[in-house]
C-alpha cells in the first residue's frame, strides 16, 4: 500500500507543484538575504548595517543560514516561511485528494482495514517530505557556500559535522510538518478548508506566540508552541529556549498525536 500512496504523490501535479514551490521559495530567500541585499546595499545606510547582521562570512552565521526552514536570516522566535507552508500542504494533499476524487473508497475496498490505509499514507508522505527536505537542505548549504559574503570570507568556516548536523535536522523536521498536514486532512477532508486551516493556524501561531512572549506568567509556554519547536529544532543551538533535540522529539510525539487522532477519525466517520 505504501507504494501506491507513493504512486499517487508522485504522478500527481498538485504535491510536486507544492514541493516544487518550497524548494523555490527557499532559494528565493536566501538569494534575497545573502545575494539581493548586499548588492543594494549600499543606496542606504541604514541597509547596509541590517545586511551586515545577515553576512555569512562566519562559522556561526553560516550555520544560521542554513537553517532550512528559516529562510536566509533563521527563525528566532517561529515565522511563516515558503518552504514550511509548501511541507503543511504537501502533507495535506495527500489526503484530500484522495476525499476529492473519491479515490479513498477504492483504497478502502482494497484494503478495508483504515488502520493500515493511514499508516500507509503516513509513511509515503513520510518519504516524499524527506526527499524535500533534502532539496532544501541542498539549495540552503549551496547557496551558502556561494554566497558573496561566504566567497569573500575565504569560503565556509564552518566544520562539515556542524554543517551536517544543521542541514540533518532541518529535513528530520520537516517530516513531522508534513505529517502534521496530513492529519488535518484527513480530519477535515475538504482540500479548501484544510488550506485555509493550515495557513490561519500558521499565522496564528505566530500572533500568539508573540502575545504569551509579553505576558510573564506565559511565557514560559511560547517554546512549546509547534513553529517555535520548529525554529528550536532546524537553528544551530536552538532559537526558542530550547535545545535542538528535545525540539525534534516534542515535534515529532506532536506529529504522531495528530496523526493518531486523524485515524481514529477516518476508522470512525463513514467515507
Amino acid at each position: 500500500m505504501i507504494r501506491a500512496e507513493l504512486l499517487k504523490l508522485t504522478s500527481t501535479r498538485a504535491p510536486k507543484i507544492a514541493a516544487a514551490v518550497g524548494i523555490i521559495g527557499v532559494a528565493a530567500t536566501q538569494l534575497a538575504s545573502s545575494w539581493l541585499l548586499p548588492a543594494i546595499s549600499h543606496v542606504d545606510p541604514d541597509l547596509q548595517a541590517g545586511v551586515a547582521e545577515l553576512s555569512t562570512s562566519t562559522a556561526e552565521r553560516q550555520l544560521t543560514a542554513m537553517n532550512v526552514l528559516g529562510g536566509g536570516g533563521g527563525m528566532a522566535s517561529g515565522s511563516v516561511t515558503i518552504g514550511l507552508v509548501a511541507i503543511l500542504l504537501l502533507g495535506a494533499l495527500a489526503a484530500t485528494a484522495d476525499f476529492r476524487h473519491g479515490g479513498i473508497i477504492t483504497t478502502a475496498l482494497a484494503a478495508p482495514r483504515r488502520g493500515r490505509i493511514m499508516s500507509a499514507k503516513a509513511a509515503a508522505v513520510a518519504i516524499v517530505a524527506g526527499l524535500t527536505g533534502l532539496g532544501y537542505a541542498l539549495v540552503q548549504g549551496l547557496l551558502v557556500a556561494l554566497a558573496p559574503s561566504t566567497m569573500g570570507a575565504g569560503g565556509l568556516s564552518a566544520g562539515l559535522w556542524d554543517i551536517t548536523e544543521v542541514l540533518g535536522r532541518g529535513v528530520l523536521a520537516v517530516v513531522p510538518l508534513a505529517l502534521l498536514g496530513l492529519a488535518a486532512g484527513v480530519l477535515i477532508r475538504s482540500q479548501s478548508a484544510t488550506f485555509l486551516v493550515l495557513i490561519g493556524a500558521a499565522v496564528a501561531d505566530v500572533t500568539l506566540g508573540a502575545i504569551l512572549s509579553l505576558i510573564p506568567v506565559a511565557s514560559s509556554w511560547t517554546p512549546y508552541l509547534p513553529l517555535a519547536l520548529v525554529s528550536s529544532a532546524t537553528s544551530p543551538d536552538g532559537a526558542a529556549g530550547l535545545a535542538p533535540v528535545p525540539a525534534l522529539v516534542l515535534l515529532t510525539m506532536m506529529a504522531l498525536v495528530a496523526v493518531s487522532v486523524a485515524w481514529l477519525s477516518l476508522r470512525r466517520r463513514d467515507l
